[in-house]
């Protein structure tokens, strides 16, 4: 199968500093003889190689808003990390109109969504107590590093749907039926922070479509929507609306389900290395007595997103002044939610299933094998890890070279032992 990656890989940048090998966390990419290898399969979109590159080899693919101009009503959906990276003073109803002024038909805002959702899981939690822990479905890089690499896992990934996705389901509804028009009339663009949503919204591992028809970066839209934001800002008053709309902790801010659920049994964490401890943890029963693991791949959670304009932590601070100034969140119906959740409304609808990968793709008597001359080839090594080899570790060399895809000689320690 063909993956979908939000980047594209232009090796004749690459002057070999290995910064993408130690960073990427599935091991994907390998750098032998000058030359970078990369592993689709294996790549989970995280955008660490994107981070730490600094001659800018992997170059982020994302939508233009030039490439909506196909439909005839454009709808934009924003992360809700875009209204931080504008500093405190800015209410969030002009960073509305100003994606207005840019081109955009109409905004929704995922408020009201993100806290039916949260009700309608906290009374999961207290109805299926078999299911521990659940992990949040959230991040779609957290999803795809479970498939990747820890698919004994993958029934633990919430079954719920995202806030997101059932906002952009519930806006084209609403503008089909108000318009006159078909949905596939209705351009849903998310504003995201990160590449890993560009590819939920492409090839989502989570279901069959997304609701979605494309994505743009914060970054992007940022330099769009602020001469408009200093226009509309300037003496006048955030206009009155009727919109469901408030700035409170929301999906993708660290902390989020806190409001809900049970402060003892619930766990938060943040950065990839973090959540492997945990999830190394989950495989070996070390975790115990909690429900809902809330994890972002990103530092700071989507404030930490490589589309991000503003530093995460400055970010942050924002959010809590945001949230002191608009966060008084108008009730929503809870016997409503209550009636959805019963009828399966929130749900995806099936469980997320393991990635086929190179290390699975073969038949049980070749990975045996495999297994067996990876082991006699790893007692060879000097289990330095220095990358030289062009493989991330000692390990995963040994495993290139039992699949043929490297040779010993390749190793310089060995080559030195040797003569």
């Amino acid at each position: 199968m063909k993956y979908y990656h939000s980047h594209v890989i232009i090796p004749e940048k690459c002057t070999g500093r290995m910064k993408c090998l130690r960073a990427c966390p599935t091991e994907a990419i390998r750098l032998r003889h000058g030359t970078i290898t990369y592993y689709d399969d294996l790549c989970v979109d995280c955008g660490a190689c994107i981070n730490v590159c600094p001659e800018h080899v992997f170059v982020p693919m994302i939508d233009e808003i030039s490439d909506f101009e196909k439909f005839e009503f454009k709808l934009a959906i924003p992360s809700r990390t875009l209204y931080t990276q504008f500093g405190s003073a800015i209410h969030p109803s002009l960073v509305h109109q100003a994606l207005k002024n840019i081109g955009f038909d109409a905004v929704v805002d995922s408020s009201r969504v993100c806290h039916e959702l949260m009700f309608a899981i906290s009374e999961h939690i207290k109805t299926n107590p078999k299911e521990r822990p659940i992990i949040s479905s959230f991040c779609p890089a957290l999803i795809r590093l479970i498939q990747v690499n820890y698919p004994n896992l993958m029934e633990l990934i919430s079954t719920f749907d995202v806030p997101r996705e059932i906002t952009a389901k519930e806006a084209k509804h609403e503008y089909a039926e108000k318009l006159g028009i078909s949905m596939s009339k209705i351009g849903a663009i998310y504003i995201t922070s990160c590449p890993a949503m560009v590819v939920s919204i492409k090839q989502p591992a989570e279901k069959e479509k997304s609701w979605f028809d494309g994505a743009i970066a914060i970054k992007d839209i940022y330099n769009m929507i602020l001469p408009e934001l200093m226009m509309v800002n300037k003496g006048q008053k955030p206009k009155s609306t009727d919109d469901y709309f408030y700035y409170g902790r929301g999906w993708g801010e660290i902390g989020h389900v806190s409001q809900y659920l049970d402060a003892e049994r619930h766990l938060t964490v943040v950065g990839i290395e973090n959540i492997m401890n945990v999830l190394n943890d989950i495989e070996t029963e070390k975790l115990r007595n909690i429900d809902y693991i809330e994890a972002f791949t990103c530092t700071q959670g989507c404030m930490g997103g490589i589309f991000c304009v503003e530093n995460p932590y400055i970010a942050r601070h924002t959010a809590i002044i945001l949230e002191k100034n608009f966060g008084e969140p108008k009730s929503f119906n809870e016997q409503e939610v209550l009636k959805k959740y019963k009828e399966q409304y929130y749900f995806l609808g099936r469980h997320v299933l393991p990635r086929p990968t190179r290390a699975l793709a073969s038949d049980i008597g070749t990975s045996i094998k495999r297994m067996i001359q990876k082991e006699r080839i790893l007692v060879k090594l000097p289990k330095k890890d220095c990358g030289l080899c062009g493989a991330p570790s000692c390990e995963t060399f040994a495993q290139d070279c039992a699949r043929g895809e490297a040779d010993l000689s390749d190793c310089i320690f060995f080559k030195l032992s040797t003569h």
